[in-house]
């Protein structure tokens, strides 16, 4: 018996990329994050972490914060309710994943 794709391919495609995945697995971790917080702690450009930021804020998965600090601007990310139970459904469809494969006498095809 094999694992069906369709598990694999079921996965949320906005929180599945990459970087969106390290930004909501970072902001899951944490109350709220800087800006610049995130960009040093994942390696990602300004552009890159503002792209992903937005698709995430667009969903409603995020909530950005704009203020100044004095005469500086300052960005801070929240993930939201909706962020946090999405992230929770993508970790246990994922974890349905890896236990569907590990299971004894199931080979991944």
């Amino acid at each position: 018996m094999s694992v069906p794709l369709e598990h694999v391919f079921g996965l949320e495609p906005l929180l599945h990329e990459r970087s969106r995945l390290a930004i909501v697995s970072a902001l899951a971790a944490c109350r709220e994050a800087a800006f610049g917080e995130l960009k040093a702690q994942l390696a990602l450009t300004d552009g890159n972490l503002s792209v992903h930021l937005r698709a995430l804020e667009s969903a409603g998965y995020v909530t950005l914060t704009k203020e100044f600090a004095g005469r500086r601007p300052r960005t801070t990310a929240q993930i939201t309710p909706r962020g946090r139970t999405a992230f929770a459904a993508y970790l246990a469809h994922l974890e349905g994943i890896v236990a569907g494969a590990r299971a004894p006498g199931r080979s991944v095809g």
